[in-house]
């Protein structure tokens, strides 16, 4: 077993994908081409010999990868999205049914007013995936959520509620098209083409160690880059390369949904991943983005950032994201960086619970913000996890009335379920 395999291999450990998340592909191959003397002074047959050689270890299909992993043929395998999923039975594997039920309420311990200060939150999940073909899959997540959050009073820069978000503005309630893709892949999935509706939080940004509401941090902030700001869940198109330790990937997204604005100039994203630096596990990431400003679509906004995964023991990871962004009719140039550690308490004879802790800081034109969050996930069983988390707004604009929030308690109950 390769080292990028043992090294997947422990994170998966740590992160306690195995109820949830599916393993990271399989180790890619190692592309390597030397050539120690022109080819003039070669003779044929030898020059023949080694090009024949320099094939055999470019082409994954021809020798040096690794057999596929069981999962690679069920069709939740490899769907590389932030929220879990459980692995389909073999039996069923062309077809997959899956959910994710959670609910839960915050409340403001201090509150500017006495009223709405209690705030109920729920969301489902239903995801239908199907794999025709070893090298086709399709999927089709379809979101019910409701209770629009502390947001609503506290109008923070780093929102309290990710899930409460994609409410979108002025709904208590929403059944919507979450995603719908098709995904292609060739070279033994070293290349990955994903075309439809998409969410581009899946594909870029991502972070193992914060970027999942249903077992890590609930605070945006803390599950990705603010100043990534992708747009509305809509038509678009990403392709992932991976070879080795590297990973390349090129996202084309339009500015809004299929019935929404569409004028302006794309989303366009790249991405540049690389893993296992260190000895333990990690995941190193450089992104840049150039799209419309939403407000402004005749504006041009840029932004580049880093995120970074990193196990530092074989039971804690930490992970460190920060940002820069400027767009036209701005003087300002907004930044952003979030920083914290998980931790599985195998100590304490829960090796399957994780708990956190994170702190963020947004510059943005509305303010600036410092916020922190603190959760211990209790898993029940496989499917099944309570979360209690607390965020602290040390201090930041109020963008519902114009003031500041200072020191706002946020204590967070939420159960989760995966069938």
């Amino acid at each position: 077993m390769s080292r990028s395999k043992r090294a997947d291999d422990t994170l998966v450990t740590v992160l306690d994908v195995r109820r949830h998340r599916e393993p990271p592909p399989s180790s890619f191959v190692n592309r390597s081409w030397a050539v120690s003397s022109a080819p003039a002074l070669l003779g044929a047959r030898r020059l023949c010999a080694l090009i024949l050689f320099a094939v055999h270890l470019a082409l994954p299909g021809i020798g040096g990868a690794q057999e596929p992993s069981e999962t690679a043929s069920v069709p939740n395998a490899g769907l590389e999205r932030r929220q879990p999923l459980p692995p389909a039975r073999a039996e069923v594997a062309t077809v997959s049914i899956n959910g994710v039920l959670r609910g839960g309420a915050q409340w403001i311990v201090n509150p500017p007013h006495a009223r709405d200060a209690v705030f109920g939150f729920g969301a489902v999940d239903a995801v239908l995936s199907a794999r025709p073909t070893p090298d086709i899959t399709a999927l089709v997540d379809v979101e019910g959520v409701i209770g629009p959050g502390p947001d609503q009073t506290l109008g923070t820069l780093s929102r309290v509620n990710a899930e409460s978000e994609r409410l979108g503005e002025d709904h208590d309630k929403r059944l919507w098209l979450r995603e719908a893709w098709l995904r292609f892949q060739f070279l033994d999935g070293h290349v990955r083409f994903n075309l439809g509706k998409l969410d581009v939080t899946h594909y870029f940004d991502r972070n193992f160690f914060a970027e999942d509401e249903t077992r890590q941090f609930l605070d945006s902030a803390l599950l990705g880059d603010p100043l990534l700001r992708p747009p509305p869940n809509g038509p678009g198109a990403a392709l992932r390369i991976s070879q080795g330790d590297w990973r390349y990937a090129l996202g084309v997204h339009a500015p809004g949904d299929f019935d929404g604005d569409l004028s302006g100039l794309p989303y366009f994203v790249f991405e540049l991943g690389r893993r296992d630096v260190l000895p333990l596990s990690g995941h190193y990431r450089l992104w840049t983005r150039v799209g419309s400003v939403p407000e402004r679509r005749q504006d041009v906004t840029w932004a580049t950032g880093f995120s970074l995964d990193q196990l530092i023991t074989a039971d804690t990871g930490v992970f460190v994201r920060a940002a820069l962004s400027r767009s036209e009719g701005e003087s300002l140039t907004s930044r952003a960086w979030s920083a914290g550690v998980q931790h599985a308490p195998a100590w304490l004879g829960r090796a399957k619970d994780l708990t956190g802790l994170g702190f963020s800081f947004q510059r943005e034109l509305a303010g600036h913000e410092y916020m922190g969050e603190i959760y211990y996930n209790l898993s029940l069983a496989s499917c099944c996890s309570v979360i209690a988390n607390v965020e602290w707004i040390l201090s930041g604009p109020n963008q519902v009335t114009g003031r500041r929030n200072r020191d706002v308690i946020i204590p967070g109950l939420r159960a989760v379920t995966v069938f």
